[in-house]
């Protein structure tokens, strides 16, 4: 048997070494959660499609185009409506298609998963025929790098009418790259 002054030694360093093992074991608990929580924060990011970053973000951002005529625009988004957004600067207005943006810079890192289909509407109801009737030469950045300016007469749900040197092109809203316009005032 062992001795009572034995004991009580013994029974505190056996207590302090159970304390030390739950608090490892709740250590452990809380590393998981935050391991768990990490993962479900980074499979969300995931599904986080650069078009929903770009609807919350408010600052400038720079495109980059698939079109050799017009590499660069930059400005702060004004509407999105698919397949195109609107971005504007102080002198310029730029209307791009999502299909042809190779990189953008600038993204908000927050998403905002807002698909208004009134913006949609706004765009094909109201952007392209102000633009009609404005009367203004724009750049069209088309599809295998071809440029036409000249005025937008007529806007279909699929297709634009573009005036330049007499001459009327129809053009397909998918063959769209870009669009350039020179703000008055």
């Amino acid at each position: 048997m062992e001795s009572p002054e034995f004991e009580s030694p013994l029974i505190t360093e056996l207590n302090r070494v159970l304390m030390q093992a739950a608090e490892e074991v709740e250590s452990e608990e809380r590393l998981d959660l935050a391991y768990e929580v990490l993962e479900t924060v980074r499979f969300e990011q995931s599904h986080i499609s650069w078009l929903d970053r770009l609807r919350n973000t408010a600052g400038t951002v720079e495109a980059r185009l698939a079109h050799n005529h017009l590499p660069l625009a930059a400005g702060e988004i004004r509407y999105l409506a698919d397949p195109f957004m609107i971005l504007e600067n102080d002198k310029t207005q730029f209307l791009l298609n999502f299909e042809f943006v190779v990189s953008i810079t600038g993204l908000n890192e927050l998403s905002q998963n807002q698909l208004s289909p009134d913006s949609i509407n706004w765009l094909d109801n109201v952007w392209f025929h102000d633009l009609c009737e404005q009367r203004i030469s724009s750049n069209w950045y088309l599809v295998g790098n071809q440029v036409i300016e000249g005025l937008c007469r007529r806007t279909g749900f699929d297709s634009l009418d573009i005036e330049t040197n007499s001459k009327i092109y129809t053009i397909p809203k998918r063959s769209i790259v870009a669009s350039r316009t020179i703000k008055s005032g």
